[in-house]
């Protein structure tokens, strides 16, 4: 079971990955590039890898004075800076996909791209869509609360909806239902951290329209992960 799972994660990771990759080159990335301009003042000194709110990897530079260290090494503009991008989603999708399969495992039932899909589609309200509600995706240069802050709310916010969702749907009585419900309420009720002023130097419509394509992107990285997540396990374990 063990080398089905790996061996499955590979290839939709594999799957997901790139094609989320190659979507961000037409969709989110030039998005950053401008945003980037801005945040930077037309310096920009080249940062590592970060992430937007919908877990969708994406590398890009962040101007000198958010930079901890001038002389780090990253990966330089053009091919270089694509390719850590889509290895990074690559190997995001792989961990997303042993969490997918290991949770249709222990749901029961047949594993299959049905049931990834819909697993999939789970993955994406836990992780993208919910969070979105408090934090939305964030582009360079935009104003918000203290990192370490908005990395627990989204980590509450993504365990309590994936504990929620799988209360609703697959509870068998009212009370785990209920107490589903509960959970993805409450990271709302508390709130999401944000600064006390909003000095985002990239335009509201550059920061809207990356937010719109950062969650399209997140729900096709899922999609593709959850389904292809299926066909490989429903491939690998096939008896022959």
């Amino acid at each position: 079971m063990l080398r089905n799972l790996v061996l499955s994660a590979a290839a939709a990771g594999l799957a997901a990955g790139l094609l989320t990759s190659a979507l961000q080159q037409v969709t989110t990335t030039p998005l950053i590039i401008e945003a980037e301009r801005y945040e930077g003042g037309g310096h920009l000194d080249h940062a590592a890898v970060r992430h937007d709110q919908g877990l969708v990897l994406l590398v890009h530079a962040t101007s000198a004075a958010e930079a901890p260290d001038a002389a780090e090494w990253a990966p330089a503009e053009g091919i270089e800076r694509s390719l850590y991008t889509s290895l990074a989603t690559i190997v995001l999708g792989f961990g997303f996909s042993l969490a997918l399969l290991g949770a249709m495992l222990l749901a029961g039932g047949p594993v299959d791209g049905r049931t990834g899909l819909l697993f999939g589609i789970a993955g994406f309200a836990a992780t993208a869509l919910a969070p979105a509600l408090g934090l939305p995706p964030e582009i360079p240069g935009s104003g918000a609360a203290a990192l370490a802050d908005r990395q627990l709310w989204w980590a509450m916010t993504a365990v309590a909806t994936a504990g929620g969702l799988a209360g609703l749907f697959l509870g068998r009585s009212a009370l785990p239902r209920i107490a589903g419900l509960v959970a993805i309420a409450l990271p709302h009720v508390i709130g999401a951290p944000h600064p006390d002023a909003y000095l985002s130097t990239a335009p509201a419509e550059l920061a809207g329209h990356f937010a719109a394509a950062s969650l399209v992107l997140g729900a096709v990285f899922w999609a593709v992960l959850g389904f292809a997540s299926g066909r490989a396990y429903a491939h690998f374990a096939r008896p022959g």
